[in-house]
């Protein structure tokens, strides 16, 4: 249990610190620029959403999947990497060629194709960090992860600060910090990490190739049409309402993105840690207890998001305070995309990953759906709406296949606790009056830590079994 408290505290240093930089980019960006600028800004930030969830054709996926039981893993990982830097050639040919094209689709204007083309330019950084992160995640260096996210984040905050400076305030500048600052974080990663880079024919294996491909392809499937799911709700605003809205909808999306820090943080260590106990054959009470745990966290630190929306959002231009009723909502994106990591675990022991297209259908629908009814009338607010909605869709279908295909464990308590989440949401999207609704959520928040009080003591008397058979060994030392 130690190991496990240690290894999770080293990932959660790389991911808070990574998060934090993050976070400190909302403030510097929106005191420069205007909300209009920043709903440009989101349009590029939706390009290389894209990017990201096509260019990897699940290889990465497929790559962690097979770490544990591939023995080279250097050979594992050129063979992983080799077709995904092959399409994203195909990728960058494209965008290139339809540069103009994409620049007016993105930011209303022909003008900016160079962004297009630099955009483009960052594919292949953007495909050997994700493979070096995932080798040295899986391999468990859980602090060298966590600098080396550190240094990306903090490169892409310095850039952008400079370009702000020095530069005009707009959203091109923006784009151009983003990206430049990126590449230089990826080069400082790559140089790190040089020796695995080395690719040759000869360190792949042939034979690898269609597993890989038989447990990735299905996942890129799912990815494209979960893409759509992940961007959707910034094309209806685009298409309804203006910039401005969706520089509103950008920044709620960036506060309810603090929540990616528990996400980023849980996820980094519960993959490979998963994996392992599925290994050994670990008994199912273990996987339920981290679900509920991580369940429970995550349900407080949405309703203290909840509770200080008004603090929060000081960090912010007062140009931007209509984006506290818009937050409430989009917290359910982190929130349901971190349970059903533990949750979906079927779907990933037993390779079915075929079943992730069916759970990225059900998102998509749900959101389109939403997103039809809501944003023509309610703007970014219902594009919220939509979004939180789709994600709770989301976690739904991935758990009900999982533990379909799978032995699993109840979710009753995330039921619950996610219907006081929606019930919260609803109710600080529409209440304007700040007494009324801290009264709400202070009793929120007292219901879902009554419904989790047989957990803390279990996890309490787990603690205390622990610490005295500690302290039974120190004496027996001693003695």
């Amino acid at each position: 249990m130690k190991a496990f408290v240690t290894r999770l505290m080293q990932f959660a240093v790389g991911s808070l610190g990574a998060a934090l930089l993050n976070l400190l980019t909302i403030p510097v960006i929106t005191f420069f620029i205007s909300p209009e600028e920043y709903g440009k800004t989101s349009m590029f930030m939706l390009a290389q959403t894209l990017l990201i969830c096509v260019i990897y054709l699940g290889y990465d996926q497929a790559f962690a999947r097979e770490f544990y039981e591939y023995p080279n893993k250097k050979k594992l990982f050129s063979t992983a990497i080799v077709v995904p830097f092959l399409f994203s050639g195909v990728v960058i040919g494209l965008m290139c060629y339809f540069a103009k094209p994409i620049s007016a689709f993105l930011f209303g204007s022909d003008m900016y194709y160079h962004a297009v083309y630099l955009i483009a330019a960052s594919i292949p950084f953007l495909i050997f960090e994700r493979f070096l992160f995932l080798y040295v995640r899986m391999q468990n260096k859980a602090l060298e992860f966590s600098l080396f996210n550190i240094i990306v984040k903090f490169s892409i905050l310095l850039c952008t600060v400079l370009f702000l400076l020095f530069f005009p305030h707009t959203f091109i500048t923006v784009i151009y910090a983003t990206i430049i600052g990126q590449v230089i974080g990826d080069t400082i990663l790559m140089l790190r990490n040089v020796r695995i880079l080395y690719m040759s024919p000869v360190k792949t294996d042939p034979d690898l190739y269609p597993r890989l491909a038989k447990f990735g392809l299905p996942i890129a499937a799912a990815t494209v049409i979960y893409s759509m799911f992940v961007v959707i709700d910034k094309l209806f605003i685009r298409y309804f309402c203006d910039f401005e809205q969706l520089g509103l909808y950008t920044a709620a999306f960036k506060i309810a993105s603090a929540l990616l820090i528990l996400q980023t943080t849980f996820s980094n260590f519960w993959v490979p840690t998963a994996y392992a106990w599925y290994k050994k054959q670990k008994p199912m009470h273990y996987f339920k207890l981290v679900s509920d745990s991580i369940m429970f966290l995550i349900a407080i630190l949405f309703m203290g998001l909840l509770l200080f929306k008004g603090v929060i959002m000081l960090v912010l231009s007062p140009e931007y305070s209509q984006a506290q009723y818009i937050f409430p909502f989009l917290c359910f994106y982190p929130l349901m995309m971190t349970v059903s990591e533990t949750t979906n675990l079927g779907i990933v022991f037993l390779k079915r990953s075929s079943l992730n297209i069916l759970v990225s259908i059900i998102a998509l629908i749900v959101s389109v759906g939403l997103n039809l009814l809501l944003v023509p009338t309610y703007g970014a607010i219902g594009a919220s709406i939509a979004t939180g909605s789709a994600y709770i869709a989301f976690f739904l279908a991935r758990t009900y296949f999982s533990m379909r295909i799978w032995k699993g464990f109840s979710v009753k308590t995330h039921m619950m606790t996610t219907s006081l989440l929606v019930v919260a949401a609803s109710l600080n999207s529409m209440i304007h009056t700040v007494w009324l609704i801290s009264i709400i959520n202070v009793a929120v928040l007292l219901c879902i830590i009554i419904i989790y009080i047989p957990l803390l003591r279990t996890l309490y008397r787990s603690y205390y079994a622990k610490r005295q058979q500690s302290i039974s060994h120190e004496k027996g030392i001693e003695a």
